[in-house]
Order: structure tokens, then sequence, then C-alpha cells
């Protein structure tokens, strides 16, 4: 026992049966010729056709239900020429009929680009282009948005289809009408022979460090990836998987959609998220599993303490982005037996999860004790140059791998000649494809991915998630962590939420930290810069602050760093008002303080 626990043989032995799980798993699908998704799903219909698959807003679907659905839309898209391999752009919010379109499309050996429905202007154009499709599958509440950008969406070669309430009302696309279509299984060669490079789906990045890129997100992820998943966390078909995460996000599609299917397991698919409206919903349909991203966790922390929080059947809040500083309060308000954090991309060819039942462990992202890290040296911290963003090497050219303890950018590895390890890249960019890979990094003609995120691992075997490569910044010749310095100064009470960032000051190197929070009213500011500088190194606490009524998020509910770090310290080009550490004390910042600064006069 003491051996056991003293080399966490239980969690790896945990970690290492559901990767030779969802090995052979795999091994089997191919040897039956199975690649493509759809059969995940046609598998567990085959075995429970009437057991209850999706709840939505009230309305119940059996898997026979979305067999069937799926089946018209298959035969809709064939009818409109739609062939194997092609593209069709799905610009649709969480509705059933998301997961009927993306599956019908997959039964025909299609792919749909999934269109973050939150984008408009030159974001939305850039990804329906990116798309390379021919039809636009669209809501039609997202009408204006479409229809803003209409004569550049047609000049791509687009032709319109429009579905949902009040179709009349648009009048630029064509409403689809499934009312005649057959539901009758397309012809099976059309999926069969798919092989590990066919593409299952393109998910785009988030678009926090610019255009958003479109990753190709192969039949053999959306295979191995579920079956790990689901054997990792114990999913069974008596679970009930509550999303709110937008469909368009692989964390929605891949560990909630596509583990569902895998399982058995029951999807409740809201909407969108409502921090008010989220465990009443999840009391409602007995859910036993909840997904979370980003902040979401902190915005239901936010919410008033209720004799409610505790009454729920949920064994499993899986996700991540889970801040550290949230991790127990979550766990200790809402009374969560498992926390399942966990490391991944969509692009990427390496995770990392953290089966979290206690303290010991809480706020990492994952966890590899000394038999896993022995097995499988795919994922390696290596030393990298903050401000040119370069890996550091030593004088023989290799790569330098970073001790327990120490921050650097963490490179998972890439196998061409394994499904699960190769990276597709992303559709139509070479380049943004190539920046992603790095090779020589230990041995002459390895390859790694470079996940472009700062972690650590301590000498238990836990990895902590440090900050995006660019977030973090030299000021007075230290490094800022952007993610620590916030973890910091959200524990302060009256701060009900911290972005921090850096900014440039003309005629000063490196940048001074900024954060942009939103505060109670009681906020007292001496009290807080006292916090402040008591609480961390001089060089990290935010030289200014920027009081704002709420937090610019992504459609992944995360934080927005790129437009706050374009707009700068300059009082005149924000409207929010902002404050400035003078000497130990938060002041007001305005132009008068602004030309002291600049000028030198102040001292920083």
């Amino acid at each position: 026992m003491y051996v056991g626990s003293k080399l966490a043989i239980p969690q790896d032995a945990r970690l290492i049966s559901s990767l030779i799980g969802a090995k052979r798993a795999y091994a089997a699908i191919e040897k039956r010729d199975t690649i493509n998704a759809s059969y995940r799903f046609e598998e567990t219909y085959l075995k429970y056709p009437n057991r209850e698959a999706l709840v939505f807003e009230g309305r119940s679907y059996t898997f026979r239900d979305i067999h069937l659905a799926s089946n018209k839309f298959a035969n809709w898209f064939l009818a409109k020429g739609i062939k194997r391999g092609e593209i069709v752009s799905l610009f649709m919010p969480n509705k059933p009929e998301f997961i009927f379109c993306w599956l019908g499309l997959n039964k025909i050996g299609a792919t749909a680009a999934f269109i973050n429905t939150n984008l408009a202007g030159k974001p939305l154009t850039h990804s329906l282009n990116t798309a390379t499709a021919s039809i636009l599958v669209m809501d039609t509440e997202l009408a204006p948005q479409i229809a803003n950008s209409l004569d550049e969406i047609l000049g791509m070669g687009y032709t319109l289809y429009s579905y949902g309430s009040g179709n009349d009302s648009v009048d630029f696309a064509t409403p689809i009408d499934l009312s005649h279509v057959p539901d009758t299984d397309a012809p099976a060669e059309l999926r069969r022979g798919t092989t590990p490079n066919d593409i299952a789906m393109l998910i785009y990045t988030s678009g926090t460090t610019g255009l958003p890129k479109a990753g190709r997100f192969s039949h053999t992820r959306a295979s191995t990836g579920p079956h790990f998943w689901a054997r990792f966390y114990g999913f069974t078909e008596k679970d009930r998987v509550y999303v709110s995460l937008p469909l368009y996000h692989s964390a929605a599609t891949a560990l909630g959609v596509l583990v569902s299917w895998i399982s058995g397991a029951t999807l409740i698919l809201a909407r969108k998220f409502s921090a008010s409206s989220f465990w009443d919903d999840c009391r409602r349909n007995n859910a036993t599993v909840i997904q979370y991203i980003g902040e979401i966790c902190r915005y239901l922390l936010n919410n008033p303490e209720s004799p409610l929080d505790k009454m729920h059947s949920i064994r499993l809040a899986h996700g991540n982005g889970m801040r550290p500083d949230v991790w127990n309060r979550f766990r200790d308000r809402f009374g969560i037996p498992l926390i399942g954090e966990w490391y991944a991309s969509t692009e990427g060819t390496g995770a990392l999860m953290n089966y979290n039942t206690g303290p010991h462990g809480a706020g990492a992202v994952g966890f590899r004790g000394t038999i896993a890290r022995m097995m499988d040296k795919g994922l390696r911290i290596v030393k990298m140059d903050v401000q040119t963003e370069e890996l550091i090497r030593d004088k023989n050219g290799w790569c330098i791998e970073c001790g327990p303890g120490e921050p650097g950018e963490l490179l998972t590895s890439v196998d061409m000649t394994d499904p699960t390890k190769d990276f597709k890249g992303y559709h139509k960019n070479a380049n943004a494809t190539n920046k992603k890979l790095v090779s020589d990094v230990f041995i002459k003609g390895d390859m790694y991915f470079r996940t472009g995120d700062i972690l650590r691992r301590d000498a238990d075997g836990y990895f902590y998630f440090g900050d995006r490569v660019g977030d973090t910044f030299r000021w007075k010749s230290e490094n800022v962590s952007t993610a620590e310095v916030s973890e910091v100064l959200s524990a302060y009470p009256d701060c009900i939420e911290v972005n921090v960032y850096g900014v440039q000051i003309p005629g000063h190197d490196g940048r001074a930290g900024m954060a942009a929070i939103v505060s109670k009213p009681s906020m007292n500011w001496d009290k807080f810069a006292e916090f402040a500088l008591k609480s961390l190194p001089r060089y990290s606490v935010p030289l200014f602050i920027r009081q704002v009524p709420e937090m610019e998020i992504t459609g992944t509910f995360k934080q927005r760093k790129v437009e706050l770090v374009n707009e700068g310290m300059h009082p005149d080009k924000i409207s929010d008002a902002m404050l400035w550490l003078d000497g130990h004390k938060y002041k007001s910042f305005k132009a008068p303080e602004y030309q002291r600064v600049v000028s030198g006069q102040a001292k920083l």
C-alpha cells in the first residue's frame, strides 16, 4: 500500500487501463471498417433504439428519433449534390438540428464546419471562407449576422439554406423543408473505407490571438478520444450529461455528445449557459454529469447562496479552465464528489487529466505518476524565452527539459504513423500548421506539437497551468504570469472577476501590468492596494486598473485579452475609469497622470 501510494499506482493504473481500452476499441473499429464517427452513434442506437438519448427544453428524443432525423438530413444533403469528402458550413446554435445535420453529413461521408455563432463581420467571413464549402446551413435567429456580410458570403460561392422558426423572414436563404424527404438509411458505401486522415468536423480556435483557425478533427480522434474519456471518468448508460457549452466547440461535441453516444448516456442540451438557471436545469433533468469550461464555475459561485446548492444528483463535473482559486470553493459549496479537470486542445496531440476527489491535487490540470511518465515520454515541458517566444536550446542544439516546479512550454509528441498522435493541422492554413510543429527537439528527426501553453509539473506528478505563451510578460527584468496574478487578486473579497495583461508604456522596456476588474460597489481601492502589495512581489502588482462593468469573454468563456492589450493604458482611448499605483495607493489615472508616466516624471 505504501509503495502504491508513493508511486501513485492507482492513478496511473486508471490512466493506462483507459488508454489501452481506447486503443483496443479503435483496433476493433479499424478491423470492422467503422472508423467514421457516425458509427459511434449507430452502435448504441442498435443496442438501445428506444432509450432516451437527448433532452432539449423539455422535449425528449430517443436514439431512434435521432437516427431517423439525421437520415432525413443525410438524404436532403445528397439531393443538394453534397458528395463524400465535401464540407458544409453549419451556423447554428445549440439545438437538436445541429446534431441531426452533423450526424447526417457524417453518414454520407461528408464533413461539417462548425462556425462560431458569436461571430460577425471579418471573423465570420474569414471562417466561412476558410471552410471552402458551397452550402451554408444557418438558423433563422442568426440571420442578422449573415445579412451584414451577405454580399461577401455570396461572393464566396455559398448557397444559403435556413432552418428554424420564422423562415419567411429570411429572404436571402431557402428554407429547408424535410417533410417529403425519406428517413431511409443513406447508401452504406458513402462512409465505408473512411481513413484515419478523413475529417469528421472542422472546429475553429476561439480567435483570442487573431482570426479563427479551422482545426481538422479526424474520425479517428472522434472515436478514440471519447472511448478514453468514457472509461477514465466511468461514464455508463445511467448517466445524464448536462451540456450548456456551445456545440461548435470540441468540449461539447467530443466530450459531451460523442461520449454520451459511446456510453449510451442521455444528453441534456441547453440552448446556452445561464448561471441563474443552471442548477434548476440540472435538478429538473436529474443530471449526473455537468460540463464546464473557462470561467463558468466562477459565474456559478457568484450566484447568491441557496439551501438548494447541494440538492442535485451530480457525481462528476468535468471540463477545463477551472481556476485554482475557484476549485475547492466550488467543490465544497455545491458538494461535487469528483472534479475531472483535463487539459487538451482541439488540434493537439496529447492530453492531461486530473481525477480529483479531494483537496490533494486541487487546481492541477493533470496528473502522471512515475510509471506513466516512464512509459510515455510524449508530454515534455521545455524552457522557452517569454520575450521572443522561442524555445531555448543547449550548446548541442537540443531543447532543455524543465525540472519539477520550473515553468516552460508544454510540447506533445507527433507521430505521423500513429493516427492517434498525428497532427492534422489547420484547414487551408499551411503557415499556421507549420508554426505549431518543432523538430529535432531531443533527438534527430523527432517532432513535437507546440501547445503555446506554459505549464509546470511538481515532484509528485501534478501538472499546473501557468499562462498562454505571450500572456506572460517581462517587467523590471522579471517574468510576470498573468494567470498567477489573477489568481491572487481574485481572492480579494470585493473582486468579482479579474483579467490581468501587460501593456507597453512609451519610453519603458518590457510591459507593465494592468488589470481589468469587475468589483463590488463596496470596493475600497486603498485596502485593495494594501492587499496586492502584501500578496505579490512589487513587480507583479498591476500598475494600472481598468474598472469594467463586466468582463468581455469569448463564446467558450475565456477572457478576451487582445483587445485590452491593444487599447493599452492611454486614458483618452478608454471610456472606463482608470486607476494607477502611485506609491502604495491606487489613484485616479487621467491625462495629467498619463503625461507624468510617459515623460518619465513618475516613479514606476
